[in-house]
């Protein structure tokens, strides 16, 4: 399932980015607007693992789409969806008679917004760092020992993070970077974590 996922992922930003390269190409440099667009496909972790589950998959596939208007060479602002992939865990308890199997998953998915500075390194070459807020949402599903449970909370967290941006031509470039999202989720229902997102993609501005 998640090498599927990574595949359509890929094929997705592939080709994406060859219909952004043939339309920089064909016109680079020509008028650049401040705004821009992107997305990017990394890996997502769930850093506050359940208690008492044994076998856990704390990471996973995510993506993020975004965008943003560059109010100076320095500062911008923008605003992202972020889709962090879904995170299992199973475990057995014996009921006193046989032992039942006893499974949970979570799926975070979130909408933010945030400040980003830029500093300029050379050739094209960049970094920066943002900070911002987040609008998350965590969806639980626990089964075992008889019964079933689906919850879901919303909550408003810190989303943060640093990378670097190397541009091609003046309107396409390849980013990387890592973020965190904090206060995921809620503690009196689904649990609360804090999510980590290391990601690489394109970004087009107009």
């Amino acid at each position: 399932m998640k090498l599927k996922k990574v595949a359509c992922a890929v094929a997705l930003l592939g080709a994406g980015s060859a219909f952004i390269m043939s339309s920089a190409v064909a016109a680079p440099g020509t008028g650049l607007s401040p705004y821009y667009i992107g997305g990017s496909v990394g890996q997502s972790k769930y850093k506050d693992i359940p208690q008492g589950l044994r076998n856990v998959d704390d990471k996973d596939t995510g993506y993020k789409v975004y965008g943003g208007y560059q109010i100076n060479p320095n500062w911008g602002i923008e605003a992202t969806y972020f889709d962090l992939g879904k995170f299992t865990g199973s475990d057995t308890v014996f009921n006193g008679s046989a032992v039942v199997p006893v499974n949970a998953s979570a799926k975070v998915q979130a909408w933010g917004l945030a400040g980003v500075f830029t500093a300029p390194v050379s050739n094209g070459f960049s970094v920066f760092g943002k900070l911002g807020l987040s609008r998350n949402e965590l969806k639980t599903n626990a089964s075992g020992l008889g019964f079933k449970a689906h919850q879901k909370e919303s909550g408003t967290g810190a989303n943060f993070g640093f990378g670097a941006t190397y541009n091609f031509v003046p309107n396409l470039a390849v980013r990387a970077e890592w973020e965190r999202l904090n206060k995921v989720g809620d503690d009196a229902t689904t649990g609360q974590t804090d999510m980590d997102f290391v990601s690489t993609g394109i970004t087009f501005k107009f």
